[in-house]
């Protein structure tokens, strides 16, 4: 659903909302338009413009003021007939093109009074063609936003891959460590007979004496081993999930068999929708600013990661208005593609820190996605369990 400019822009001609418009979808001709027009086809129902219009003339076409309901059509008719529709624009704020004949019969002679009388007569048939030419023109259609082949603008969402930095600084604190002790072991505080033994092992020859730098930092190195360990425990795991799990085999034995992808693509489309439904129904009375687009069978609303200018569809997009700013993001798995490659190289992708990312994948795969998250990484991913029953699809919200 687009954006119009009604008849407070008439005469004003301001271009601020040019300037904000992320799509560049605002235009008009200077010297021959007395407004500006929105291209319905190109509009991505930002929001954008809509604030920066200091004479308050654009409106959502769901919004659009009842009087002025017909600049809707005027503002698509622009783009194919920009004669018809300055004629509209003229003859609904400015005097008829008649008026300049009917100003000049004021100043001739009587005899041409005549004249001027007749000329609104011989002009009226002239409007015709214009009506009809504005009668076939259709509304545009309700959702005009994001296609996946015109590579129009997408709302923006952020990756992140920083590693941390905690165990390589408590390696080097261990190494710290026993390099002080070694090095600098202080004076005597200590001696230990029955150590000298093992002291002598390690080529250590002091009498089993114990400084006060070993005293210190004794305790001290098994807790920054424990820190490390546990700060490498998503790494054990992802090194674990990264190998398959044995009771693997029986769970995707059906896989044996894979369904042609007309019959994929046809049942996929109704598990998204039915979880579009159930799951992000949007907008409703608790939540008026969302907005949730579909992107199966039809692209109607991507995401850019920003600064990379790469723009992407998951099945489910929620967006907050104004300014289209994404707080939901879902994508849903058939038993086909719930694989080690679609983790990688798709939910990897989704995956950001400005709005969770839903996984859907079939009941009795939920072991299998998580490893296949854990092993590319995925931190800001929450899965999901579907399946169908007799009373309709039930999610489990894990």
């Amino acid at each position: 659903m687009a954006f119009v400019i009604t008849e407070p822009c008439i005469g004003t001609t301001d271009q601020a909302c040019v300037s904000v418009c992320p799509v560049d979808c605002i235009h008009f001709e200077e010297g021959k338009d007395t407004m500006l027009f929105i291209n319905p086809a190109e509009c991505i129902d930002c929001g954008a413009c809509q604030p920066a219009c200091p004479v308050t003339a654009i409106f959502p076409e769901s919004d659009v003021p009842e009087a002025s309901r017909k600049f809707i059509e005027i503002n698509s008719l622009w783009f194919e007939n920009a004669d018809a529709a300055r004629a509209q624009v003229s003859g609904g704020a400015a005097p008829a093109p008649a008026a300049a004949p009917a100003a000049a019969a004021s100043e001739a002679p009587a005899a041409a009074d005549a004249s001027a009388e007749s000329a609104p007569a011989t002009e009226a048939p002239a409007a015709a063609p214009v009506a009809a030419a504005a009668a076939p023109v259709a509304p545009p259609p309700a959702i005009m936003q994001v296609s996946a082949a015109t590579g129009v603008r997408a709302p923006d969402v952020s990756t992140y891959r920083a590693p941390s930095a905690v165990p390589l600084f408590l390696l080097a604190l261990i190494g710290l460590s026993f390099y002080a002790m070694f090095v600098f072991p202080g004076p005597t505080v200590a001696t230990i007979d029955w150590a000298s033994g093992i002291f002598k092992a390690i080529r250590i020859d002091n009498g089993g004496q114990v400084g006060l730098t070993v005293m210190a930092l004794l305790p001290v190195v098994p807790l920054l081993v424990l820190l490390f360990i546990a700060s490498q425990i998503s790494v054990f795991a992802r090194f674990a999930a990264s190998h398959d799990r044995a009771a693997d085999p029986w769970r995707r034995r059906y896989n044996e068999w894979r369904r042609n992808e007309e019959s994929r693509g046809y049942n996929l489309n109704e598990i998204v929708q039915a979880i579009a439904h159930d799951r992000f129904n949007f907008p409703d009375e608790k939540n008026p600013d969302l907005q949730t687009y579909v992107n199966l069978p039809t692209p109607t609303m991507g995401v850019e990661v920003r600064g990379s200018g790469d723009k992407f569809f998951p099945d489910i997009v929620t967006v907050a208005q104004p300014g289209f700013y994404p707080v939901a993001l879902a994508q849903v798995e058939s038993r086909e593609t719930v694989t080690r490659e679609q983790a990688t190289y798709v939910w990897s992708q989704l995956e950001n820190k400005d709005c969770p990312v839903y996984i859907y994948v079939p009941a009795g795969l939920l072991g299998s996605a998580k490893d296949y998250a854990k092993s590319a990484g995925l931190k800001n991913v929450k899965l999901r369990t579907w399946r169908w029953s007799p009373n309709g699809m039930v999610v489990k919200e894990d």
